[in-house]
C-alpha cells in the first residue's frame, strides 16, 4: 500500500507527534510520475576539500562512490544528502539508469540533478531541488553511504519508509510503518464518509474533523453495508 503522504503526515503527528518528517525544498522531476514508497538506503556527501578530492574521486575506483549506488536494490528509495547544493547535479543519465536497472523505487536529493529528460524519460520518481548541469565533483565529495543522513531539514536513518505523491515526501520510521499503514487506512475510510455529507451541502463544523459522534454515525452506516459512493 502506498498511502497518501497528507494522511501519513496527519498520522504520525497524532499518533508519534513526529514533526519534522517532510523534506523542504525538494520538488518531483517529473510530476506525472512520482508516486512511491519503498525502504531507505542512504547515501552522504559534504563540501568538497582539495586533500581529500582525488582519495574520493569517483576516477579513483576505490572510492567509496561505486558501492554506494549498489547498495540500492530493488524496492529502495535513494536518499542522497547533497547538502542542500542547488548547482550541483549529483545524479545523471549513467547512475540514474544503473540505479533503475536496481529496481530502486525513488530517488530523494537536497541537490540538483543533471540530464533531467533522460532521468524522466526513465519512469522512476526523483525529488531534488532542481535541475543542475553541473557535476557533483566541482564542489562535493561522496564520503560515506548506509549512515543517517539530513535532507531539507529531516534526518533520515537507513532503513525508514520514505513515502512520496503530488504533495511531496514524508519520512516514516521503520518500526511505525505498520501501524501508521493501519492508521491511514481507518483514515481514509471515515473521510471518505465526511466527504460525502460535505457534498451533500453540510457544513464543516462539527463534522470535519470528526467527533465521536460522526465516527458512530460512520461506523453504523458501514455497519449496514452502505455503497461506499452513497450516504442511503
Amino acid at each position: 500500500m502506498t498511502p497518501p503522504t497528507a494522511a501519513l503526515s496527519s498520522v504520525l503527528l497524532r499518533a508519534e507527534g513526529l514533526r519534522a518528517i517532510s523534506p523542504r525544498g525538494l520538488a518531483p522531476l517529473h510530476p506525472a510520475a512520482c508516486c512511491f514508497a519503498g525502504r531507505a538506503v542512504t547515501v552522504r556527501y559534504l563540501p568538497l576539500r582539495e586533500d581529500r578530492a582525488a582519495a574520493l574521486s569517483p576516477y579513483n575506483e576505490a572510492a567509496p562512490f561505486f558501492d554506494a549506488w549498489e547498495q540500492a536494490g530493488p524496492g529502495d528509495v535513494v536518499v542522497i544528502d547533497a547538502a542542500g547544493r542547488e548547482d550541483a547535479g549529483i545524479l545523471g543519465e549513467m547512475l540514474a539508469t544503473r540505479l533503475h536497472r536496481r529496481g530502486a523505487a525513488a530517488v530523494v536529493c537536497d541537490g540538483g540533478m543533471r540530464d533531467v529528460v533522460a532521468l524522466r524519460a526513465l519512469g522512476m520518481p526523483v525529488f531534488c531541488r532542481g535541475p543542475a548541469p553541473a557535476s557533483s565533483t566541482a564542489g562535493l565529495m561522496l564520503v560515506d553511504h548506509g549512515v543517517p543522513v539530513a535532507i531539507g531539514g529531516v534526518t533520515v536513518f537507513p532503513g525508514d519508509m520514505l513515502v512520496g505523491d503530488e504533495d511531496g515526501v514524508v519520512v516514516c520510521p521503520a518500526s511505525s510503518w505498520e501501524k501508521a499503514l493501519e492508521e491511514v487506512a481507518s483514515r481514509e475510510a471515515i473521510e471518505a464518509y465526511v466527504r460525502l455529507r460535505v457534498e451533500a451541502g453540510e457544513p464543516v463544523r462539527g463534522l470535519y474533523p470528526p467527533t465521536e459522534a460522526v465516527r458512530d454515525a460512520f461506523a453504523r452506516w458501514r455497519a449496514n453495508g452502505s455503497d461506499p459512493n452513497r450516504l442511503t
